[in-house]
């Protein structure tokens, strides 16, 4: 497997959910939450809400060592896996906590618990409202990994559909397709590589406010491997 800037891992656990709290409405919790400067590990969170009134928490590292996908639940429970991203494959590990949020200050703040050795704290950087644009996500995207010994490029045309090869020699197809009501992307990929191994893939992209880097995070549907992937045009 190759999709990954720092690799892809195995991942385990991530039953039910935490324990039960507070009652919350997590499509309020939509946006991009950053930790405060200086903090330790330094995060980027982006959490965006799901059909079935519950929402995904995408938690990664900005070192990109690790990145935590969880659920988050309407009784402030969220569950989840952890990956250990690296150059070679990980045990992963099942994750389970709690969410707080203070929606009226300013910022706007969240706190995970359990996911993390302390609690992680985080402020809304981006609230993530107004719509995706599908042209914004339009064109050639190139990644490198492995000390640039690897690069990954994804072609995505004007209707969304993606097209990509790395040097590897493993092979991409599937879709980036804008969210209504959300400035991010649904991700869906299936990976060919050339020891026969073959993976489906699903996440979110997001772009940068210049519009030429586009952050992907994605676990497979397994949920046995995370990736995350930084390209840029």
């Amino acid at each position: 497997m190759t999709l990954a800037v720092a690799g892809l891992l195995a991942g385990c656990g991530g039953g039910g959910g935490g324990e039960a709290g507070p009652s919350i409405d997590p499509a309020q919790l939509k946006g991009r939450w950053v930790t405060a400067s200086g903090a330790t590990p330094a995060v980027t969170a982006v959490v965006v809400p799901d059909a079935s009134g519950t929402a995904s928490a995408w938690l990664l590292n900005q070192d990109a060592s690790r990145l935590v996908k969880l659920v988050v639940r309407s009784d402030s429970s969220a569950n989840g896996k952890s990956y250990a991203l690296g150059q070679g494959n990980a045990a992963g590990q099942g994750v389970t906590g709690q969410v707080s949020a203070a929606l009226a200050a300013s910022p706007k703040s969240l706190s995970f618990t359990g996911v993390n050795a302390s609690a992680l704290n985080l402020t809304q950087a981006d609230a993530l409202s107004a719509s995706a644009v599908q042209s914004d996500a339009t064109g050639t995207w190139s990644a490198t990994s492995g000390g640039n010994a690897q690069t990954t490029q994804w072609t995505i045309a004007s209707t969304g559909g993606v097209n990509g090869s790395s040097t590897t020699g493993c092979s991409y197809a599937g879709g980036v397709t804008a969210m209504a009501n959300t400035a991010a992307y649904s991700v869906q990929i299936n990976e060919s590589c050339p020891d026969g191994a073959k993976t489906t893939f699903a996440g979110i992209a997001t772009l940068n406010a210049s519009k030429n880097g586009l952050t992907v995070v994605l676990t497979s549907a397994d949920e046995t491997r995370g990736a995350a992937v930084f390209f840029s045009k």
